[in-house]
């Protein structure tokens, strides 16, 4: 027997969380069902966002188009992320959106690039990436549809203002009702599920489904499954300092992220202004301290690394912080909400529940987040820094999982993945050698193209590839392109 249709939700929190994940169900729940969010003070958002390239398939979703999202959240582009000072002071690397070199011999590129380094021919890394070429000189076209050229490897993320794109997500949300509001009390019923809300004004909030993004997971919490996996030992970052500072004259199409004695600054430009994050360990670094560091100013965020037990209990689905936290390190920020968001819809309960959705929901975003957090994890276990904050972070022992993959790549150069990663093997590729982890020995198939012939088609590839990047526009020129 099928379940009968949803016939309410109520999303409680709101920010980029809510209105994403009511977007969203604007456009997949039938006109009957009502939806409403509750915007909580604490949810309002803050800060800038760096995002993946699945945001811009999202926005498709919603039919929202790019233009409009740049124009009203102060949007620029994104070809990837670079990391300043991670394995040396004076050592940076770029993971770009792009696939690196090309397939030869029917052997992966990095295994012929680490041959190309063994005699000193090889280059950097990145410089077979177009989106990193092309991001450190701060140029930026859209990706070609002709599998022929260079242009077609690209790929790119948006850069923008949390309340400007909020604005825009509420802008395509249509039917949502939305109200603001404080949550009093949250009502369980006998068998611990989220029966209503009632709110500080006295109104009584029932639903067939209670979506939960507030920031501290007051729904989700409050029910029995709904405890809190702690991260805080290996990723220590738990405060993140917020300031707007003034636009750079031509800024690359990056994220960039340096190491400080702190922790670590994060760099996203938008349309006007660099939005500036410091992230540290509140028992290290002060409050007052690290408003000091970004010049006296500055919005001071909780962050507590983790995630859910159970994401989904019952008739309470926790989405964005309210599910999990994790450093911004990844350049990932909307990526956990849009897979909250994309799951829900696949594994759409009915009015009655759905316990067998709830817990393959549950698996899929545990994974999903366990995957990311290694990648964030990685970069703190590779940093050289000697700072208190930094020796302390890497005192923390990577997860199994991550402990293996490394193992494999430092073996041979072999990239694991695991169900629900959300960065692929390149990716994966680019931020390992990047932060210095190179194989003791490549894959010797490899050896089948003389070295003179594969030198020369390296050559060759960095050669086309800084040329298709100095080709292309400036960031800035770009932008005047979506006005």
């Amino acid at each position: 027997m099928t379940g009968s249709p949803l016939n309410n939700v109520a999303i409680l929190g709101g920010g980029v969380a809510g209105w994403m994940t009511a977007a969203a169900l604007a456009r997949v729940l039938p006109p009957a069902c009502e939806i409403r969010v509750i915007e909580t003070a604490d949810a309002a958002p803050r800060g800038a966002l760096s995002t993946l390239p699945a945001l811009r398939g999202f926005h498709g979703l919603l039919g929202l188009d790019e233009a409009t999202v740049m124009r009203t959240a102060r949007g620029t582009f994104k070809l990837g992320a670079r990391y300043g000072g991670w394995t040396g002071f004076d050592h940076d690397h770029v993971e770009g959106f792009s696939d690196a070199g090309a397939n030869l011999d029917g052997v992966a590129f990095h295994h012929h690039w680490l041959r190309a380094r063994q005699r000193g021919e090889a280059g950097r890394y990145e410089d077979y990436s177009l989106a990193a070429v092309a991001g450190r000189l701060g140029r930026f076209a859209p990706p070609s549809e002709d599998p022929r050229s260079v242009l077609s490897t690209l790929s790119y993320g948006l850069h923008l203002d949390s309340a400007g794109y909020v604005a825009a997500l509420r802008s395509t949300a249509g039917r949502v009702a939305a109200r603001p509001g404080e949550i009093a009390q949250v009502v369980l019923d006998t068998e611990g599920a989220v029966q209503a809300v009632v709110l500080a004004d006295g109104e009584r909030i029932a639903a067939d489904l209670f979506i939960d993004t507030t920031p501290d997971g007051r729904l989700i919490g409050a029910t029995p499954s709904g405890g809190w996996i702690d991260e805080t030992v290996a990723l220590p970052c738990n405060r993140l300092a917020l300031r707007e500072l003034a636009r750079r004259a031509d800024p690359p199409p990056l994220t960039e992220f340096e190491t400080v004695t702190e922790g670590w600054l994060r760099r996203v430009p938008l349309r006007d202004a660099d939005a500036v994050t410091l992230a540290y360990a509140s028992d290290l670094t002060s409050d007052d301290e690290a408003r000091a560091i970004l010049g006296g100013e500055a919005t001071i965020i909780r962050r507590h690394n983790g995630r859910r037990e159970r994401a989904w209990s019952k008739g309470c689905l926790a989405i964005g912080p309210a599910a999990s936290q994790l450093e911004p390190l990844n350049g990932d920020d909307a990526q956990a909400i849009q897979s909250g968001v994309g799951r829900l819809i696949a594994l759409l309960p009915t009015a009655e529940g759905s316990p067998l959705a709830a817990a393959e929901y549950n698996r899929l975003m545990a994974e999903t987040f366990d995957r990311a957090r290694d990648l964030a994890v990685l970069r703190y276990v590779a940093a050289s820094r000697t700072d208190r904050f930094w020796s302390r972070a890497r005192r923390a022992a990577p997860s199994t999982a991550l402990a293996y993959k490394q193992a494999q790549f430092e073996s041979r150069g072999r990239v694991v993945l695991y169900d629900e990663e959300t960065f692929v093997e390149g990716a994966w590729v680019g931020a390992l050698l990047g932060l210095g982890i190179t194989p003791r020995r490549h894959d010797r198939l490899a050896d089948r193209l003389p070295a003179g012939q594969a030198d020369a088609a390296l050559t060759r590839l960095r050669g086309l590839i800084r040329q298709a990047a100095l080709a292309m526009p400036t960031h800035a020129d770009a932008l005047k392109d979506r006005p």
